[in-house]
């Protein structure tokens, strides 16, 4: 066969890809809907459509009513309102596709040459292997979209006179559907410094004829510069709306900061311990390799406006997760004009003797992709999880997930028409807006930038940090009447549970595995809780068709959930009846085990939480809290040796686990190891040099087994400490006393009188010691 057959066939078998990984972004992109703000844009939309007009302040919000409120996003959210009202939810996973796969059509346009097919099917794929990460239906998608036809306008056609107008159209869409909207004059910035640095500065290699402007289309990318700026002011704010991405860009380093802490997708996705790690992002970092290499192999022919493109866009992806997929695209736009001109050989360091090797070569590679991709999209269409409602399987390529919204709580609030103003955890504001508003005004949603990080904080002293008082306070200040608890992802905080649950001013009505609901005694309420008033000390546990589900195995998630409710509200026997149902469900389920022994441990019966905790250490061994909760049984039956070993293999996982240390240490001294336990807690102390509890306590044991050496080696650690209490000053001054050293011990008490000067047992202390004298 001659070399142009393998070379056809090259091709064909390139095309052949290209075809399976479209088919594949279709595929990977029909999924189902499971992000929690898609709900915060319908209601928002909803909203719009039905009153005329975007509001510039907060209108959802019980908490915030009124407060200014820059919404960028109102295009997005007509358009999924209307979508979603039209053809339901399977209509707007359709739009995430046909959105995806216009994204990458464009892409492959900019990157297509069918003598480096390779190449571009394989920074594609990479490209989608990073881009299906946010296939979220979010505005995000629309700016990838817009993104792309950006550089399309501007790489392709930057010599066509109709261009200006199609980019301020693009433009005016944009600056109305995302905040990343700033790209767009971004974009052309970039290229008008690239170009007046490659007119005005000496550049090495060839870098200031690579890619060079002519002076028509020079002159037409300052117009459009202009332009495109002009357009932003297109927005129901005008000024304001276009200053909303410089404004926020100004306050993320130092107020919002705490959103980087909290958010998963403000977080950034490589860390200096991870760096070389390929359990997180391997396809981003992967990107940015290749990228660099493509550099490497064009430094004489490197186009300065790629370069500047390239480098400004993988900054904004190391700042959050979310930005990465912005600098795939960055990326794969930057390989393929660094490929475009370079021969196939200066690309792949391989020598080839003939060009029908070559063709071999590059059909092989070719259907080895084929064959991954295929996979690939075969096991992503496998993806399911059981529907306890219609006791079947539910694809997880299509609907709404089951496993990311509280679906049955807020059901409960739509049928029984319940109003009033309520508070609910940061993840559930998005989807009770969706579904509830305006009957419901949520406490908190997802717009960060609306609430501002100290109403945030405020938030999380109530959530994360259970202060109740505060809660009190929130309430009346407020006027809040209904609390929303979502416990579908993770559980509801124990102090807010057993606070609500406690109050007589509360009752509990609705429970169920998705959340607890809690409605205010007030007049408003008084019918719904009549109807409805729960007392969970009487739970009667929910049972499983066992005959119905027949032998396939399932997660026993809704009971798990339920039972997590009832024991943190200390609810024992409720507990274990759903964790008994759940054990039927599947034996092997872990949290049930778990649950289980934090019953037993709390009723004192250690025999059976030891004999529940090793089930889940041996179900799960790399889980450390699993093994901290093993370790404690130990402890509890006194079975030191056994305590030892768990908070060691705690240690080899993680050996900066204060926790750990500390707790080893006080195992070692309750096994009389005294010295080890010495050794222990010296490392304890440099992690956690300003930890004077753990000292203390640990010391104190030291006290009693009448090691004094030790002990006053611990209680000096203490005071080493920035803060020392006046009780370790005081445990010092008895133990100096002890040892004959009234000096010492004098001075230890008048230390501690300094911080505590009205404890009168210090006082006595120091009148008995002159007495003594």
């Amino acid at each position: 066969m001659s070399d142009l057959f393998w070379k056809r066939l090259n091709y064909l078998t390139g095309l052949a890809a290209i075809g399976i990984l479209f088919g594949v972004a279709v595929l990977t992109s029909h999924l189902e809907i499971r992000d929690l703000d898609l709900w915060l844009h319908i209601g928002t939309g909803r909203f719009i459509v039905q009153n005329g007009y975007v509001p510039t302040q907060d209108v959802l919000s019980c908490a915030i009513s009124g407060m200014p409120w820059v919404n960028h996003e109102w295009l997005f959210q007509v358009l999924v309102y209307l979508i979603h009202q039209a053809w339901g939810p399977e209509g707007l996973i359709r739009m995430q596709v046909v959105v995806v796969w216009l994204t990458l059509i464009l892409l492959m346009f900019l990157g297509y040459n069918r003598e480096h097919h390779l190449l571009m099917i394989f920074s594609l794929l990479l490209v989608l292997l990073v881009y299906q990460t946010r296939f979220t239906i979010r505005p995000d998608i629309f700016s990838l979209l817009f993104f792309v036809m950006y550089i399309y306008l501007l790489s392709i056609h930057i010599d066509k006179r109709w261009v200006p107008f199609a980019l301020v159209v693009v433009q005016i869409l944009w600056t109305n559907m995302h905040g990343f909207f700033f790209f767009g004059p971004l974009f052309v910035l970039i290229g008008w410094v690239a170009e007046k640095l490659k007119r005005h500065c000496a550049l090495p290699y060839e870098w200031n004829k690579v890619g060079r402007l002519t002076n028509s289309e020079y002159g037409r990318l300052k117009r459009i510069l202009v332009f495109t700026l002009l357009a932003c002011l297109a927005n129901p704010l005008t000024v304001r709306g276009a200053m909303y991405p410089i404004t926020v860009l100004f306050q993320l380093p130092q107020e919002s900061k705490i959103f980087f802490n909290y958010i998963l997708e403000l977080q950034r996705p490589i860390h200096w311990n991870d760096i070389f790690s390929l359990d997180r992002f391997s396809f981003y970092k992967l990107t940015i390799l290749v990228s660099l290499y493509s550099f490497i192999f064009n430094r004489r022919h490197i186009d300065l406006s790629a370069l500047l493109f390239w480098f400004v866009f993988l900054l904004f992806s190391l700042v959050a997760l979310r930005n990465i997929v912005f600098f795939a695209f960055a990326a794969y736009l930057v390989i393929v004009t660094n490929a475009i001109t370079t021969p196939f050989n200066q690309i792949v360091p391989l020598r080839f003797t003939s060009k029908r090797f070559q063709y071999l070569t590059e059909i092989f590679i070719k259907l080895f992709f084929i064959a991954w991709m295929l996979l690939f999209g075969f096991s992503r269409s496998l993806g399911s999880y059981f529907d306890y409602d219609k006791f079947e399987n539910k694809s997880e390529m299509e609907g709404v997930g089951l496993r990311n919204f509280p679906h049955k709580a807020a059901d409960f609030l739509v049928v029984n028409n319940v109003k009033g103003d309520i508070f609910n955890d940061f993840n559930s504001g998005a989807y009770l807006v969706g579904r509830c508003f305006p009957n419901i005004k949520v406490f908190i949603d997802g717009r960060t930038e609306v609430y501002g990080p100290l109403f945030f904080k405020n938030y999380l002293r109530i959530w994360e940090q259970g202060d109740m008082a505060f809660f009190d306070q929130v309430v009346r200040d407020v006027e809040i009447t209904l609390a929303f608890l979502n416990s579908i992802t993770d559980a509801v905080p124990e102090k807010i549970l057993k606070h609500l649950y406690g109050s007589k001013e509360w009752a509990v009505v609705y429970f169920d595995y998705d959340g607890v609901i809690f409605a205010k005694r007030v007049p408003e309420n008084e019918k719904l809780i009549q109807d409805f008033e729960i007392d969970l000390s009487q739970w009667p546990g929910r049972k499983m068709d066992l005959f119905r589900l027949g032998v396939q195995r399932v997660s026993p998630y809704p009971f798990i959930h339920r039972a997590f409710t009832l024991q943190s509200l200390g609810l024992d026997e409720p507990a274990l009846k759903e964790v008994e149902e759940a054990f039927k469900i599947d034996p092997a389920a872990v949290e049930s085990y778990k649950i289980m022994g934090k019953i037993y441990g709390r009723k004192g019966d250690y025999t059976k939480a030891f004999e529940a905790f090793r089930l889940v250490a041996m179900i799960d061994p790399g889980n450390k809290e699993n093994r901290f909760n093993l370790a404690q049984t130990y402890f509890d039956l006194k079975e030191y040796k056994g305590a030892i070993q768990q908070y060691r293999a705690i240690l080899a996982m993680e050996p900066k686990n204060i926790r750990a240390q500390f707790l080893l240490a006080r195992s070692y001294v309750k096994n009389r190891q005294y010295d080890k336990s010495l050794e222990a807690l010296r490392v304890a102390h440099q992690l956690a040099p300003h930890d004077t509890v753990d000292l203390l306590a640990i010391g104190n044991i030291f006290d009693q087994d009448k090691q004094h050496e030790g002990a006053r080696e611990i209680y000096e650690l203490a005071i080493s400490a920035k803060q020392p209490t006046a009780e370790i000053h005081h445990q010092l001054g008895l133990l100096y006393e002890v040892l004959g050293n009234h000096q010492k011990a004098k001075e230890n008490w008048e230390a501690a009188l300094k911080i505590d000067p009205e404890n009168t047992e210090i006082k006595q202390n120091l009148r008995r010691l002159q007495d003594r004298k």
